[in-house]
């Protein structure tokens, strides 16, 4: 297969990798949400039906409440000597009794993505998750990666590494921590909601909202859509940016806007957008087209971005009746009595 391309194959290309990804994100939030409702044939059914699964977790990863004074989970006092193993399931039987001793000890009741990777076959997640440990009903909070193999009709499994390393006192980046307590990516949270608040703004058409993500100084420097020739928007300070955005939201109607993938660090963010918008004005008015954005922008110390930057394709048209197939969720939280946890936990890491 030849690797060379046109500009408009590439373009093209750049937009159906997105929607690739958008049906990874897709059957990934659809299990993780089933996780939820602690009913385990509602799990069940969001896992591929013809196989070949894998679901693996280190066989002493599992999460749970710190105890007062303990932060280790009874790690040995010298790591190297500990007997490593991993619980593997290959099969739904397996899977299901997995499942079923999973909530004998833990319950998940909401989960923060902060980094997304994905692609045609799989989603990776990076976050913090509110869980509630058993029988005691003690509710904490827990950092992991998982990844889930993407199949047919559903995942193929969960790939993990539990809860291993969160024991680690003044892990970086999140330093210091204090004295017997497991430290948690508080500022890398604070991060995520910072980017969530931009693009609930961005979808919303919300110029405001947009700027108040961004220093008064922030500098700009990403490709510009006001036109159809690739040009860059170079603006200096929120007035300039403000400017952009509500000549942007006149040429266009935003009808959606997906994470493809996003990388979320203590002090950056880099994200991967997918753009479906509907033109507003000109000879394609009532038109709706895609692209894709990359952008890169450093958090200063009041947690605004600082600057940014970035690329994007150009427009194609979208193909209306296949784009809904896999469209991904608008809410990925859990119920509204367990959301919250999150803003205690970064006033927490900012004290």
């Amino acid at each position: 297969m030849s690797l060379e391309k046109s500009s408009d194959e590439l373009q093209q290309f750049a937009v159906d990798q997105a929607k690739a990804a958008a049906r990874a994100q897709y059957l990934g939030w659809r299990h993780l949400r089933s996780e939820y409702v602690q009913n385990i044939d509602t799990v069940l059914a969001t896992i591929e039906t013809k196989g070949p699964w894998t679901w693996t977790l280190p066989g002493e990863a599992m999460a749970s409440a710190p105890t007062e004074g303990d932060v280790s989970n009874a790690v040995p006092s010298n790591p190297h000597d500990e007997v490593l193993t991993y619980v593997s399931a290959t099969n739904m039987d397996e899977i299901r009794q997995q499942y079923v001793e999973m909530r004998k000890t833990v319950e998940l009741w909401d989960w923060i993505s902060m980094t997304d990777i994905r692609s045609s076959w799989y989603m990776l997640t990076h976050g913090v998750g509110s869980l509630t440990e058993k029988p005691l009903n003690t509710q904490f909070e827990v950092e992991s990666v998982t990844l889930f193999p993407i199949g047919l009709d559903g995942i193929l499994g969960e790939v993990q590494i539990g809860a291993l390393a969160n024991e680690r006192i003044n892990r970086w980046p999140e330093v210091p921590s204090d004295t017997n307590k497991m430290p948690l990516p508080a500022k890398r949270l604070q991060a995520t909601l910072l980017h969530n608040e931009y693009l609930d703004a961005l979808r919303a058409q919300d110029t405001a909202g947009i700027i108040a993500t961004m220093r008064p100084n922030v500098a700009t420097a990403i490709r510009s859509y006001l036109g159809d020739d690739y040009t860059v928007v170079n603006a200096e300070g929120s007035s300039a940016l403000a400017d952009y955005y509500d000549a942007l939201f006149e040429r266009f109607t935003i009808k959606e806007i997906r994470v493809v993938n996003r990388v979320v660090e203590t002090w950056f963010i880099f994200a991967e957008l997918h753009w479906i918008v509907e033109y507003r004005t000109g000879a394609r008015t009532g038109q709706t087209y895609e692209f894709c954005t990359a952008d890169v922008a450093p958090i200063d110390s009041d947690c605004k971005f600082w600057v940014r930057t970035g690329a994007g394709t150009s427009p194609v048209p979208v193909d209306l009746e296949a784009f809904d197939t896999y469209a991904p969720f608008s809410d990925e939280r859990g119920v509204p009595e367990r959301q919250g946890w999150e803003f205690t936990l970064v006033q927490r890491g900012s004290n």
